[in-house]
């Protein structure tokens, strides 16, 4: 923000302070929408991918915390999601995980 506040000086010199200014601009920022609608067709696209965050999983015999990806699938039209843990983000991984929409797809078209 400080950029921007300095860009905002140069123009106006008499203008306000940076604490203030920074205030202004994130009221302005809470009314913005930062969603863009899309239309999807039913069946036409799916969204993969892991979500970034990692969840701990503990091995019940021996009390050892593993951490798990989370891969994410969504049907584009109706928001309907699969998720399922990988232990990593390896290409093996993402491939069967990936892959697995295809006949859900196919059976609907």
């Amino acid at each position: 923000m400080m950029i921007l506040w300095e860009e905002y000086r140069e123009i106006n010199r008499e203008g306000y302070d940076y604490s203030r200014f920074c205030d202004l601009l994130r009221g302005f920022e809470r009314r913005l929408s930062p969603v863009i609608p899309q239309h999807h067709v039913a069946g036409e696209k799916a969204f993969v991918d892991y979500s970034g965050e990692r969840i701990a999983i503990v091995d019940p015999t021996t009390g050892e915390i593993h951490e798990a990806e989370i891969f994410v699938d969504v049907l584009g039209a109706s928001n309907l999601t699969y998720a399922e843990t990988t232990w990593t983000r390896q290409l093996a991984d993402w491939d069967r995980r990936a892959c697995a929409h295809v006949p859900l797809l196919r059976r609907r078209a």
